[in-house]
């Protein structure tokens, strides 16, 4: 016999993550339309480069993934139905949509019949990777991930990375004891960092690498070590006032850093053979790392503050990016075909013609705008009306829990509900 958990101990959604889940889907669809932005003058040259950048919103949702289903675990360690629980509702909230769009992307594609619709689609020999959530290992077994192969569902690796992390973590925080955890969590963190650098070392830097489950679990795991912190309430007093300057440190050094080998570009008296292996090498050599303490550290302040006015929750929590949080997963899924389909049958018409340097600007503006709009849009109908229908199913598979054998194991429950709460 089992019966629900204390509320308490699966805790209460932290609604300023939301914001976070916004930006980070920000920065990635910034990345994705860089191309359309004019080359017309410096400053737009500039603002492409910097757009390119917003790679490093899946390094965002990858500490937000870490630090959100560690926490899952942690309140739930000792339920009766901890796994199953656990996987059936991941499977609620990622699989339904992940399917639709991979099948109707693949379907829509071959029936269309085109060489250039053809040549955007996985190749057909490749396609079991996506429905085993394999796709990073693409650019190490079949060397896909080359300049000349364009793919618009490339963008699943970063899912196929995080269903990769599911099916090990959970094991492992079921074996060990809760204190453990942290150690753990940081080992792990510091192995995928050292394996990426000797990889470099050997091969130099490659795109596999920066695709590969072993050598991106780095950020995930700093997640997870985040997630055990927030869950002390003595440790997060002492170390609330360094979160900021380790946020603005880890972040403010990768922009630093790029901005000098941007100008080194620029402004060298001797020509450069300057490309985007460059920042590659950078970023496997320590700017990932960077980047995901410094998202660490933004996590764990957004969280501890969620019940604060501050300014930062202010800016979270506001109607802009609160919405676009709630459907970043949609967004996340949808955004590349949506791209995809208008670079095959729209973007030409859009650009075509001569334009004067402000009107390029401005079309430019509103197309990425309109793009923006329609990816929000399908992304909110498909919440409202097929994803929250289907997370409804959540219900029958809370955590339950033995019920207190004696006064001990009550005591326990009583405490990690009272942890909990003040989290």
């Amino acid at each position: 016999m089992s019966v629900p958990a204390p509320t308490a101990i699966v805790g209460r959604k932290l609604q300023s993550l939301d914001g976070l889940r916004a930006t980070a889907i920000i920065l990635v669809f910034f990345c994705h339309t860089k191309h359309l932005i004019p080359l017309v003058n410096p400053f737009t040259f500039y603002l492409s480069w910097y757009a390119g950048q917003g790679w490093m919103g899946v390094d965002l949702f990858f500490v937000l993934s870490g630090f959100l289903i560690t926490g899952i675990l942690l309140d739930t360690q000792q339920a009766s139905n901890y796994f199953a629980g656990f996987y059936a509702r991941r499977v609620l909230r990622i699989f339904p949509l992940y399917y639709l769009v991979l099948t109707t992307v693949i379907i829509l594609g071959n029936l269309i019949h085109s060489p250039r619709v053809t040549a955007t689609l996985p190749l057909p020999e490749d396609r079991w990777l996506y429905f085993c959530y394999m796709t990073n290992w693409l650019g190490l077994w079949k060397g896909h991930w080359g300049t000349n192969y364009v793919n618009y569902l490339a963008h699943f690796w970063s899912l196929a990375v995080e269903e990769q992390f599911y099916l090990v973590w959970p094991l492992i925080v079921w074996l060990v004891r809760s204190r453990a955890v942290p150690w753990v969590a940081g080992g792990l963190a510091l192995l995928a960092a050292t394996i990426r650098l000797a990889w470099v070392a050997h091969s130099g830097a490659q795109v596999a690498i920066a695709l590969a489950t072993i050598t991106r679990m780095d950020a995930l795991f700093i997640g997870a070590l985040c997630a055990y912190f927030f869950r002390d309430p003595e440790r997060m007093l002492r170390i609330r006032k360094w979160l900021p300057w380790i946020a603005c440190l880890g972040i403010g050094s990768f922009f630093l850093i790029f901005s000098g080998l941007l100008a080194l570009l620029f402004y060298s008296i001797s020509p450069l053979p300057y490309t985007d292996d460059e920042i590659l090498l950078y970023m496997e050599c320590g700017g990932y790392v960077l980047l995901a303490l410094g998202f660490g550290a933004l996590v764990l302040l957004a969280a501890h503050t969620d019940a604060e006015r501050t300014w930062i929750q202010k800016l979270l929590r506001s109607r802009l990016l609160a919405p676009i949080g709630r459907y970043s997963y949609g967004i996340y899924v949808f955004h590349v075909p949506i791209l995809g389909a208008a670079s095959l049958f729209v973007t030409d018409e859009v650009s075509a013609g001569g334009h004067t340097e402000l009107g390029a600007i401005l079309r430019a503006c509103s197309y990425i705008s309109a793009l923006a709009a329609v990816t929000l849009g399908v992304s909110a109908l498909s919440y409202e009306f097929v994803e929250k229908r289907i997370l409804r199913f959540k219900r029958y598979f809370e955590p339950r829990y033995a019920p207190p054998g004696n006064e001990a194991n009550r005591e326990d429950l009583l405490v990690r509900a009272a942890v909990s709460s003040s989290n």
